[in-house]
């Protein structure tokens, strides 16, 4: 029996800007990136979590930890239920010529690792000064790059996934704020 779909598997082809711009990042290649990718891209897998904890404990204390953990909830409910609506292919499935750095596997739509690291700023941006912010930001945007850089992702695999991380941040905040309102929020 055929698999009727919906969302045709191909759709993210038929976004002309997407595809362009997905040549153009992963097309220009450089020995400084390649290297930097190879090791940097690790830091935005959910694994990483403790690299992270100590800046909101110390930024934010308990409330931040809370907050935090509200809002990867979000983004960890939202993510993998895209990611199976859609089923969509990663590029080097779908295009010739893709450079890819790293093994990939499940599906492309929305970026898992983009929507972790955009969490993780939409939760410091309500305790951080802005230097962290800013290192946070620097960090979230080094990550969306190098999974179109990579090969992993297409541009709006990453730009839904940061929208969705962001949008996960912030509101993990009002839920917390909603769920213990008698706790002060620093």
């Amino acid at each position: 029996m055929a698999d009727k779909r919906l969302i045709p598997p191909d759709w993210e082809l038929r976004i002309k800007w997407n595809v362009k711009l997905f040549y153009l990042i992963n097309s220009k290649r450089s020995r400084f990136l390649d290297r930097f990718y190879r090791y940097f891209f690790r830091l935005g897998k959910s694994y990483t979590l403790p690299v992270f904890l100590p800046f909101f404990y110390l930024t934010g204390g308990v409330d931040a930890l809370v907050h935090l953990a509200v809002s990867l909830l979000l983004t960890g409910i939202i993510m993998p239920a895209m990611k199976y609506t859609f089923r969509h292919q990663r590029p080097s499935k779908l295009l010739k010529n893709v450079h890819l750095l790293e093994p990939v596997t499940l599906k492309s739509f929305p970026s898992a690792d983009a929507g972790y690291a955009f969490t993780l700023l939409g939760v410091i941006i309500f305790y951080g000064s802005v230097w962290v912010v800013l290192l946070f930001a620097v960090y979230a945007l080094l990550i969306a790059y190098g999974r179109v850089y990579m090969g992993a992702h297409f541009p709006v695999d990453v730009i839904v996934g940061g929208v969705i991380g962001f949008a996960s941040g912030v509101a993990g905040y009002y839920l917390f704020k909603a769920v213990y309102p008698l706790l002060p929020l620093t």
